[in-house]
């Protein structure tokens, strides 16, 4: 009985043994041992392609154009980026996500020129006025975004002092100075707005106080451009001008004191 067991067992693992051979040598799993060996190369392969072709193509030139305000060291910097990175691997969506942290920029557009080469061409927002705060001074874009913080008063710009913070008077006061700027109004004069309400914002030219009002001011600020060399012709020391009235300019001379 033993012996027939032991038999048996021996039979079977001579017909598995046969079995595995023949499936080894069946053409089938031969061809598919064949098509895994060449796939696992292939792939091989394309990953060492592409560490070379990484490695190849690294950026070694940064190019940055259109910043007047910003260095190029200040965009490579917001951008996050460093000579010697893959130009392959980087994406362009990533650097306009962190160069958008910036207020300066209003655009921008990215190219990568093969084989080490990105350039950034950005578009930057442009000053209209600086913003008074207490003792500080902000420069200030058409949006009434602040762009920046700065030290000394820029003459170039008209300063902004707001009795009260209000959003709608500032994107009022934004429009006179948008205005002034791009006519080129009062060059290397100093220019103040006031203002508390939207009727009465105010302004400063020097010594000068005109009364503006809200909108319109291209007209308003023609017409004073007119009145003021009338007055200089004419030697009169004028308090305030105020433009406010559609139909009539208001010229309120000094009043003269009475010694005595």
């Amino acid at each position: 009985m033993i012996f027939r067991k032991k038999r048996k067992r021996k039979n079977r693992l001579k017909r598995g043994s046969n079995n595995l051979s023949e499936m080894i040598l069946h053409p089938l799993f031969r061809y598919a041992v064949t098509v895994v060996l060449a796939a696992g190369i292939l792939v091989a392969a394309v990953v060492m392609l592409y560490m070379a072709v990484e490695r190849t193509f690294t950026i070694r030139k940064i190019v940055v154009t259109g910043n007047r305000h910003l260095t190029g060291g200040d965009i490579i910097a917001l951008a996050k980026l460093r000579r010697g990175e893959s130009l392959i691997r980087i994406k362009s969506e990533d650097i306009e996500k962190n160069l958008a942290s910036s207020a300066w920029i209003k655009g921008l557009s990215i190219r990568k020129e093969l084989p080490g080469t990105l350039i950034i061409r950005i578009r930057e927002a442009e000053p209209v006025a600086l913003l008074k705060k207490g003792r500080r001074l902000y420069l200030l874009g058409r949006d009434g975004e602040i762009l920046d913080r700065v030290k000394e008063r820029e003459t170039f710009l008209p300063v902004i002092s707001l009795k009260r913070q209000n959003r709608r008077l500032l994107k009022e006061v934004i429009r006179l100075a948008s205005v002034i700027r791009r006519d080129n109004l009062f060059d290397d004069r100093r220019v103040e707005i006031k203002a508390g309400k939207l009727e009465d914002i105010t302004l400063k030219v020097d010594d000068l106080l005109i009364k503006v009002g809200k909108g319109d001011y291209r007209t308003k600020l023609r017409r004073f451009r007119e009145i003021e060399k009338q007055i200089a012709r004419k030697g009169i020391p004028v308090e305030y001008i105020d433009l406010r009235f559609s139909r009539r300019v208001i010229v309120h001379p000094v009043k003269e004191r009475i010694s005595g």
